[in-house]
Parts: structure tokens; C-alpha cells; sequence
């Protein structure tokens, strides 16, 4: 299923190398991150140690995209690809 929704993408020289667009929520629950579980996941990065290079050849970013979201081998909905 293609749905918009907020990812958290990792840009390695420019080019998309991992993103996640659902975590697991306080209550052990798998939800969709939405910006404010973009931004908190971003700023756990950086309290453990990330920091996005000052040449701008890796960073993390959050945006709006549409993806195509199907079940894991779990059953849980994940990202698979970024359609746009």
C-alpha cells in the first residue's frame, strides 16, 4: 500500500541509505512515527553520539514522502520503498 507519511532518512554522499518510518512506542506498540517521533528518533541519534558531518555528506533528515508500506515477516507495517 503507497501511503504519505514522515521517514527518517540517512543521506550518505547524497544518496538515501536507510530510512524508517515506524518505531515502537512507549506501551511496546508499533506506530507510525509522524513528525514528532521523526524529530525525538533525530535527536536520540545525536544524544548517542551522532552528528551529521559538517560537509553535508551524511545527515540524518526528516521529511514527507510517499512509501510503499508492507508487513514484515513479524506482520508489522514497515517501509520498504520510497516511491517519490
Amino acid at each position: 500500500m503507497v501511503v504519505s507519511m514522515f521517514v527518517l532518512l540517512l543521506f550518505v554522499n547524497g544518496d538515501i541509505k536507510e530510512f524508517m518510518g515506524h518505531h515502537e512506542n512507549d506501551k511496546g506498540q508499533w506506530v507510525e512515527m509522524g513528525m514528532s517521533g521523526c524529530l525525538g528518533m533525530k535527536r536520540t541519534l545525536k544524544r548517542n553520539g551522532w552528528r551529521d558531518s559538517n560537509s553535508g555528506k551524511t545527515r540524518f533528515v526528516c521529511e514527507k514522502h510517499k512509501v510503499l508500506v508492507k508487513n514484515n515477516y513479524k506482520g508489522l507495517p514497515t517501509v520498504v520503498r520510497i516511491v517519490d
